[in-house]
């Protein structure tokens, strides 16, 4: 009768426990649209992977060539971003995405109408790479805010996990994928898939009611300079990008450029760098289901400890691992990075105020990237000076100092995640005004979550 008892409560607290973790699917159909959009967004980005690098290397374009297209995309995502989280907070942020949606779709048909037709060149590439990551600049603020604005407080955390696991389990097995439809089809069929996903998810998007939050008409140099001032007068924002815009540059020099060289050279070639790549996606999906199962409060400690795990890939590759140790150290940096985005994005969405989410995600991803160009140039010299395993273990030490030095903070040490909605408030009638006086009918204050 115990051992049934015991089954019955298990199973009720199992039972819970996914109720709680779908909650955000189950309870409101904005979001199940926004899920499937940002799904059918990220399949068609990946059926492409590999089919813009390819269609450069034969045109003979080769590593400069994809180079070129590279700078192009992320100079244009920083020049645009601070534009986009102004248009983000101003205008319906469902529209916005579906608009911009449907923008980059018909720049991916120019992009796919030029390969078939043999016009590609570099240049062209390149500048609708810069065009495309332009008009993402302005999708990306406004999703962050429409998820904020659609999903409970209390939900945000699985909200923000459950995407990330299905988008991550779609990067895993969509190169594949791609890579068969470019090598059987070609790169314009790769890119034509694309471009048809963005349609799809503009669809979609269009069909979720969101207003945008209430707010004072002002210029946009007054949006910009507000924007500033809410990450300038928050601590824990400021200290935490500092440390990532130092992080993010060391890990793209160690693991996106001196990766593949060493892998090749001392773990046996390219198939060693696609199991590599292969563990980095598993990792991030293992990340995004962790923080499904286990809700961590303290955001500050998820967020620097997460990315301090990306320090490990690259010591081992300095000192000489084997593949599957490397393997191992990619799967709990990516898993470490994957929670670590969650927590990040949770705490924006309940610490900023609604009407200046889109501009705050902004200046922090702009502040992420930065200074990733000056990696890009520096790595060349610094290798040729010092070697590549030198630079490796060089990458890996910035790596952790810069994710774990926010911690100094207080602020950051202390920053917490609702977990909970607020206990409803039984109305009460309000005491009678005085005579000749107006009653006070101004609302309560709305409790804010701890910094």
């Amino acid at each position: 009768m115990i051992d049934s008892l015991r089954g019955l409560t298990f199973t009720g607290r199992a039972a819970a426990h996914m109720t709680r973790i779908a909650g955000p699917l189950r309870t409101d159909a904005r979001f199940r649209r926004c899920f499937v959009a940002d799904q059918v967004n990220a399949a068609g980005t990946t059926v492409a992977t590999g089919a813009l690098a390819f269609t450069v290397l034969g045109i003979g374009g080769g590593a400069s060539g994809i180079a070129m297209v590279l700078l192009a995309t992320m100079a244009a995502g920083i020049l645009a971003g601070p534009m986009g989280g102004v248009v983000a907070d101003r205008f319906p942020r469902a529209l916005v995405i579906s608009v911009v949606q449907v923008i980059i779709g018909l720049i991916t048909v120019v992009e796919a109408t030029l390969i078939f037709t043999g016009r590609a060149a570099v240049w062209n590439l390149a500048a609708l790479a810069g065009a495309n990551s332009a008009a993402a600049s302005f999708s990306g603020p406004a999703r962050t805010g429409l998820v904020g604005a659609i999903v409970a407080g209390s939900q945000l955390s699985e909200a923000n996990a459950l995407s990330q696991l299905a988008r991550h389990i779609i990067l895993t097995i969509g190169p594949a994928i791609g890579g068969a439809v470019v090598a059987m089809a070609g790169a314009g069929y790769g890119v034509g898939c694309n471009a048809i996903s963005f349609f799809v998810s503009a669809a979609l998007m269009a069909r979720i009611h969101a207003p945008c939050a209430d707010r004072q008409p002002s210029t946009m140099r007054a949006d910009l300079i507000e924007g500033w001032t809410t990450i300038r007068t928050r601590r824990w924002i400021w200290t935490c990008l500092i440390g990532a815009g130092m992080m993010i540059p060391a890990w793209h020099v160690g693991y996106g450029i001196l990766g593949p060289p060493y892998a090749e050279s001392r773990l046996g070639g390219a198939w060693a760098w696609g199991l590599i790549t292969s563990s980095l996606g598993c990792g991030m999906a293992l990340g995004a289901a962790v923080s499904l199962i286990w809700r961590p409060r303290l955001a500050g400690w998820t967020n620097c400890l997460g990315t301090a795990a990306l320090a490990l890939p690259e010591p081992l590759m300095a000192a000489g691992a084997p593949l599957p140790a490397v393997m191992a150290a990619v799967v709990v940096a990516a898993c470490g990075l994957s929670m670590s985005v969650v927590a990040w994005r949770t705490a924006i969405q309940q610490d900023v105020p609604l009407d200046q989410q889109g501009r705050v995600s902004a200046f922090a991803e702009i502040a992420e990237i930065a200074l990733t160009p000056v990696g890009y140039l520096l790595v060349a010299p610094v290798t040729d000076a010092i070697g590549i395993r030198a630079t490796l273990l060089m990458c890996g030490i910035i790596v952790a100092v810069a994710s774990l030095a926010p911690l100094l903070s207080r602020d950051v040490r202390t920053l917490t995640l609702v977990t909970a909605d607020p206990p409803a408030v039984e109305e009460l009638p309000a005491d009678p005004a005085p005579d000749g006086a107006a009653p006070d009918l101004s609302p309560p204050p709305v409790g804010q979550p701890s910094p």
